[in-house]
């Protein structure tokens, strides 16, 4: 199979260019002989003359040909390139109620084609394409947007349910991106062999990523979380009984200076587009060497070979990246690179008995696809030492989404078997509340919190019997 040939079909976006439909304004027999013409000096090279065909049956009120005039500007077709000027017609196309207008407007709307990208604006146009003759590729896209979060409230069961039914078509995408939700429990309970059915399903009809997938023997998920709750002083007494520490003190959020200067070590996760499980987790490093002129300069090294130079705008507590670029694969990429840009990363800084923390998410852009990356989240430490890395392997603390609305997801690594408890302090110090989780074996452990507490910030910690690490976590 050509390796080129790697994207999913369902973003390619193909502009609806058939002119020639049921439609009332085709009764006029002259515009009839000049459409017909026009796509005759179409297929013939002949694009200047189509042109001006086209925009006469358009400018006569022929909603088909004002679609061709569109797609015509669009591509610079016997006319100059017009992205704007072609929105234009497509609207008018649209207004008339012609639904490959409707397709074209969404197309333009979801890759940012003469327009800023605008997920809500694709969706609205492919909520008019439900019940219309492109039926079964609305409901993919919807099924897809669902899936991501983009342009809607990210949902898996409703993606599921527009996938069932676009998988009624026929459709090689949607019985993958079943497989897909099937294998991770994305929306329905994991299934190992109805996920291979639907990705079966999918490859049979030459679907490239389905033989990517079939190749994997497990979810992408690496841990799946188990629940815990604390309730702090609305439903659990247990903290009145308890000493709080001495060494907890206030935690400030700092502004983000020339105090951020130096080096810090840690972890980046990639969590799935649900931002409840941990897809991917990387030892990362950033390395932030200079501030001049209101921009701050450094280098971000990502599991020592992923590597790239940034410039940044800093704020109070966001970093602004300027034109930062790298390369990386990821699973559903695995044998070719994509090229991703860094969005803005909004971090905060805080400082405990002597030790600095940056935390905070990030979210890159596929510049190929012209889309958000799965959120990532940072977790750092501020080496003291400036060639002394932290051996991720031996002991981390992870805790996402942050900042959290209701739950929040800890992950944390064991070097033996040991008693944990998990405790939650507020910014003055105070502990809010303690859970022991009891002896837990060597290795990684993921545990979803659902945490009673006000708005604010929150000092996370992870205790076994001979050390604590400490994360910095936030509530909405």
């Amino acid at each position: 199979m050509n390796k080129l040939k790697i994207f999913l079909t369902l973003l390619l976006f193909p502009i609806c260019f058939t002119i020639i439909g049921q439609n009332p304004n085709l009764q006029d027999s002259v515009i009839i002989e000049k459409l017909r013409l026009a796509n005759r000096l179409l297929l013939g090279n002949g694009h200047q003359q189509a042109f001006q065909l086209y925009l006469e049956c358009a400018d006569a009120g022929n909603a088909a040909a004002m679609n061709a005039v569109g797609i015509m500007k669009q591509r610079g077709w016997g006319t100059e390139v017009d992205e704007a000027g072609s929105i234009e017609w497509f609207e008018q196309a649209a207004a008339t109620g012609y639904e490959k207008a409707y397709y074209n407007l969404f197309h333009i709307f979801a890759k940012a084609l003469g327009v800023e990208q605008n997920f809500e604006n694709a969706v609205d146009y492919l909520d008019t394409l439900y019940n219309s003759q492109h039926r079964a590729v609305a409901l993919m896209y919807l099924g897809y947007y669902y899936y991501k979060g983009f342009g809607v409230e990210q949902n898996y069961q409703t993606a599921v349910n527009f996938f069932l039914q676009s998988a009624e078509f026929n459709n090689p995408d949607a019985f993958y991106f079943l497989g897909l939700c099937y294998r991770n429990g994305y929306g329905v309970p994991m299934d190992e062999e109805t996920a291979l059915y639907y990705l079966n399903l999918a490859a049979e009809l030459g679907h490239y990523y389905s033989f990517e997938e079939l190749e994997e023997e497990s979810s992408e998920i690496i841990i799946e979380p188990k629940h815990i709750s604390m309730n702090g002083e609305n439903g659990n007494h247990e903290h009145e009984k308890l000493q709080i520490p001495k060494q907890y003190r206030q935690i400030e959020k700092q502004k983000l200076d020339d105090t951020i200067l130096g080096e810090y070590v840690g972890t980046i996760v990639t969590y799935d587009y649900s931002g409840k499980n941990i897809v991917s987790k990387s030892d990362l490093k950033i390395m932030f060497e200079e501030t001049r002129n209101g921009k701050i300069y450094g280098k971000w090294l990502e599991n020592d070979t992923l590597f790239t130079d940034f410039e940044a705008i800093l704020t109070d507590s966001t970093l602004q990246f300027i034109d930062t670029e790298y390369i990386r694969n990821e699973r559903y990429s695995k044998y070719y690179a994509r090229k991703w840009k860094f969005n803005n990363a909004i971090l905060e800084k805080t400082e405990t008995d002597s030790v600095s923390y940056l935390v905070g998410n990030i979210r890159q852009f596929d510049i190929i696809r012209k889309e958000p990356s799965k959120p990532l989240y940072v977790s750092l430490q501020k080496s003291k030492i400036a060639d002394k890395a932290i051996d991720l392997d031996k002991e981390f603390l992870i805790a996402y989404p942050n900042p959290f609305d209701g739950e929040i997801n800890i992950l944390f690594s064991l070097e033996k078997e040991q008693n944990v408890n998990i405790s939650v302090y507020d910014i003055n110090g105070q502990l809010f509340d303690q859970q022991n989780l009891g002896v837990l074996n060597v290795g990684q452990h993921n545990y979803q919190l659902a945490l009673s507490a006000p708005q604010g910030q929150y000092m996370l910690v992870v205790e076994t019997d001979n050390k604590k690490i400490t994360n910095l976590i936030i509530k909405k």
